[in-house]
């Protein structure tokens, strides 16, 4: 009885600490700026719908998927104001749910070791990282859990609202339905939720179908700044799509999953005889095109439901408390995997993004104080658009794209950044430093074109 009441105790502890880390995450990125791809799915669709109501996006900010995320945060903004607590605060019940679903899941495939899977996804950059962002991909983790917590519970209702919810986030949420639907179809034991499933595909099927017939297109982005990412890749380019697919598995230290995957199989467990070894599985081969066929479909939140499967068949399988502990800390120190500048990285995948907001202000403030305008100062994603896109401050004025000036007066640089060219990168290195905040693991510098010797800064 002791003993049980120490394990109960210990599990409760474990999901306290996931929690914890949770609402600290909250808390330190509740006002932070928006970064990457939110700027797309969490401040363009809003500011679209909060200005022009419920409309079809236009052109140049659709990219396929349904935007459920930005009439969310668009209706944040109608409840408590413009402002950016006011979108964070969006993604805050879906990350907390998530929490508990994994709970919900570890006390039936493994009771005894059920406050592990909470703590270890939230271990795992790449999924931390996304609920300090204003991202749709946290909603997507939202809708699986409560399939697969549907699925286990035999709830036909609940797997339909969780496929309601994958479904109307993105367009991989249908490709990965798609295929627990064909799994479900062809397993005689799972064929009777088939179509409870089918039913929560439905309206995502529905908006696809009445964007085509209003737009000319659907799934696939046509006339957009999207389009060349879907455009399909030579065969002779899969080698390499494979390996960037190795890479991102791996990366922010998710290798630490495969290896004591691996090693498990190794010494004799039969993990294929485990449900969850199926949505891995699934997982995989229903985002497995993304990766080899297109060029710009491979980013890291895209595995978050393969490294989620993968977590889950960890804890289920493995006894060990010293190996979940070495998980743990191999995962955490996936935040610090920075790599040199002429190596593009994930920053939405990691934590050390968060040092980023703070620089970029330094140096904008700087830049204000010495006179030197945005509109002779260029730079490169994340940094372009309007300034009130990632701010929310109200101010239109915005960089120039470095690809369209190739000779400005000034370059805003960051090492999160990623489409500066390796040529770029060496001249910087003779560009005279007017301004730089940071060191490691984030560095913003705005560089002076020694070209432009004219002006007095």
């Amino acid at each position: 009885m002791t003993s049980e009441r120490s394990t109960i105790h210990l599990q409760l502890l474990l999901f306290f600490v996931a929690l914890c880390a949770q609402c600290f995450l909250f808390w330190f990125s509740a006002k932070l700026p928006f970064f990457w791809d939110s700027i797309q799915f969490g401040s363009r669709h809003a500011q679209f719908f909060f200005t022009q109501g419920l409309r079809w996006l236009p052109s140049d900010i659709d990219s396929g998927n349904p935007p459920l995320l930005g009439l969310l945060v668009s209706g944040s903004w109608e409840l408590f104001g413009r402002s950016l607590l006011a979108s964070h605060i969006v993604i805050w019940p879906f990350a907390l749910l998530n929490l508990s679903l994994l709970a919900m899941i570890g006390k039936v495939l493994a009771p005894t070791r059920w406050g592990w899977f909470p703590l270890l996804w939230m271990a795992n950059p790449v999924y931390a990282a996304q609920t300090t962002l204003v991202s749709p991909d946290v909603l997507l983790v939202t809708g699986i859990l409560i399939v697969w917590v549907a699925r286990i519970h035999q709830s036909k209702w609940g797997i339909t609202l969780g496929a309601l919810l994958v479904a109307g986030i993105s367009l991989r949420g249908l490709i990965i339905l798609s295929g627990i639907g064909t799994w479900w179809l062809l397993d005689y034991q799972q064929r009777r939720y088939f179509g409870w499933i089918i039913l929560g595909l439905a309206p995502g099927f529905i908006y696809h179908i009445a964007h085509w017939a209003a737009l000319g297109w659907a799934f696939l982005p046509s006339n957009s700044p999207w389009s060349g990412g879907f455009a399909l890749q030579a065969l002779k380019q899969i080698p390499n799509y494979i390996a960037i697919s190795i890479w991102r598995l791996i990366d922010h230290g998710n290798v630490i999953l495969w290896l004591v995957l691996g090693w498990l199989v190794w010494s004799g467990v039969k993990l294929h005889h485990s449900i969850s070894a199926r949505w891995l599985i699934i997982f995989s081969l229903s985002l497995l095109p993304f990766f080899l066929f297109f060029s710009s479909l491979n980013m890291h939140r895209y595995l978050l439901p393969v490294y989620l499967a993968g977590t889950i068949l960890l804890i289920e399988s493995c006894t060990s408390a010293k190996m979940k502990i070495a998980v743990f800390i191999v995962l955490l120190s996936g935040n610090l995997w920075i790599y040199p500048d002429r190596i593009a990285q994930g920053w939405d995948a990691t934590l050390a993004w968060l040092a980023y907001p703070a620089h970029r202000e330094h140096v904008l403030n700087q830049m204000d104080q010495l006179g030197i305008s945005w509109e002779e100062t260029a730079s490169v994603f994340p940094n372009l658009g309007p300034q009130d896109e990632v701010d929310l401050n109200g101010k239109a004025r915005a960089m120039a794209d470095v690809a369209l000036q190739p000779d400005p007066g000034y370059v805003f640089y960051s090492n999160v950044m990623n489409d500066f060219s390796d040529e770029q990168l060496r001249a910087f290195e003779d560009w005279p430093v007017i301004c730089k905040s940071g060191t490691w693991p984030v560095r913003v510098i705005l560089y002076k074109n020694p070209t432009h010797e004219a002006s007095s800064h």
